[in-house]
């Protein structure tokens, strides 16, 4: 008996959020994990993200590219690095 291959990452995710146990807050989680692990991210030097598979600088940029995507999306001016001038001032402007 042959197994089928394991889905790729692009339909384990669009598996998730079409179709969990608890419905759309699924989407809503995952939207989260992706803004709060992207901070952490992008406040890193990339120096430090480097590891023998991935260069700290592309973590780094992927980071980068997942706020921008996420501000675009929200409808925000920019998430800029998590305690930069750009984030403060956007927290100070929402109270």
């Amino acid at each position: 008996m042959t197994r089928s291959p394991p889905p790729t990452n692009v339909e384990f995710v669009t598996d998730l959020m079409q179709f969990s146990a608890h419905g759309a807050l699924i989407q809503a989680f995952v939207l989260q994990a992706l803004d709060v692990y992207s901070q952490r991210v992008a406040a890193a030097t990339p120096e430090v993200l480097d590891t023998a598979l991935v260069s700290g600088h592309a973590w780094h940029g992927c980071a980068l590219e997942v706020r921008a995507k996420l501000a675009q999306r929200l409808g925000e001016e920019s998430t800029g690095a998590p305690g930069s001038a750009s984030e403060e001032s956007s927290a100070s402007s929402a109270s």
